[in-house]
């Protein structure tokens, strides 16, 4: 038995003489010739008998042959039926053959919406290995700091800074977090002068990050303070503040999972053993995950801790 699902009843096979008939119509004539009986047909059509007889009818009179002899109790096929049915059967095998093609080489789509420095330091250049490991998978990232609703289905993994523990989905922790100072080795030719050092501030708001980090507190820690004269860039991104670290404008405090991979290489040094206090790097997920998930959450754990035990 073959399934054939979501033909348009419009679609029409037209021959050069402009003779028109349906997929419809053939896919009834192949059922009542295959059980040679109009009522087990109609059922597997979910037609009335007098439906189905009509669209035989209308085919009959499209091709302008006879395809079946009705007699008091059975109908038979004619030749010219036997000959249309071994033909049908074929081109709707083709037709079935061609969706179930189709359908195993769909490629999902798999969603992750994350923090955009999170996005710009670990997914994307880290991408490309994913996608090589999950070839029948497609990808797609949404930066954003804002709460998403992952009962919406348009998500499959969050990456979110936060605390845990939100209500009605899995979350499972990543990687704890801190904010450190940071700048570029050319910069630490000579002792810091923090009375003088060029900061690089970067804040996302308190509704993000509610410990407010910033110079002010790292300062205060330390009984120090920022003197008005030193040079001072504030940005709200802290992909901005990254870029210009490693340009070697000053000293930042960046998050240690956000340039982790950079303090690995050198590209930036600690210039300070003082980190403040953050919120943690989750995942989120609905209750019911699934495999493939996991294995990206493996994956995205694995690339991290690598990268943060040095």
């Amino acid at each position: 038995m073959y399934v054939i699902t979501e033909f348009d009843s419009s679609i029409k096979i037209t021959t050069n003489m402009q003779i028109q008939y349906s997929l419809e119509q053939l896919l009834a004539f192949q059922y009542v010739a295959e059980d040679l009986s109009f009522k087990k047909a109609a059922e597997r059509l979910h037609l009335t008998p007098t439906a189905l007889s009509h669209r035989i009818k209308k085919l009959e009179l499209a091709l302008e042959l006879k395809l079946f002899e009705r007699r008091t109790r059975k109908i038979i096929l004619t030749a010219e039926g036997e000959f249309l049915l071994k033909h049908v059967q074929a081109g709707f095998v083709q037709i079935q053959q061609a969706i179930d093609h189709l359908q195993a080489h769909k490629q999902r789509l798999f969603t992750i919406t994350t923090i955009p420095t999170y996005a710009t330091e670990w997914l994307i250049p880290y991408l490309p290995d994913l996608q090589r490991l999950y070839p029948e998978v497609m990808f797609r990232v949404h930066a954003s700091y804002d709460v998403v609703n992952m009962h919406t289905g348009q998500y499959d993994l969050a990456i979110r800074y936060g605390m845990g523990g939100y209500q009605d989905l899995r979350s499972s922790l990543l990687a704890k977090d801190e904010y450190i100072a940071v700048c570029h080795p050319f910069l630490l030719k000579e002792p810091v002068k923090w009375d003088a050092v060029p900061l690089i501030h970067f804040s996302w708001g308190d509704e993000y990050c509610p410990k407010r980090i910033n110079w002010q507190k790292w300062y205060q820690q330390q009984d120090l303070h920022i003197d008005s004269s030193q040079r001072q860039v504030f940005y709200n991104e802290e992909g901005h503040a990254i870029r210009a670290v490693l340009a070697g404008q000053g000293v930042a405090l960046l998050s240690k999972v956000a340039v982790a991979h950079y303090l690995k290489n050198g590209s930036l040094v600690q210039v300070s053993p003082l980190g403040l206090e953050a919120l943690d790097y989750y995942f989120v997920s609905l209750l019911n995950v699934d495999k493939l998930t996991l294995d990206i959450e493996a994956w995205c754990r694995e690339k991290l801790l690598k990268t943060l035990d040095r």
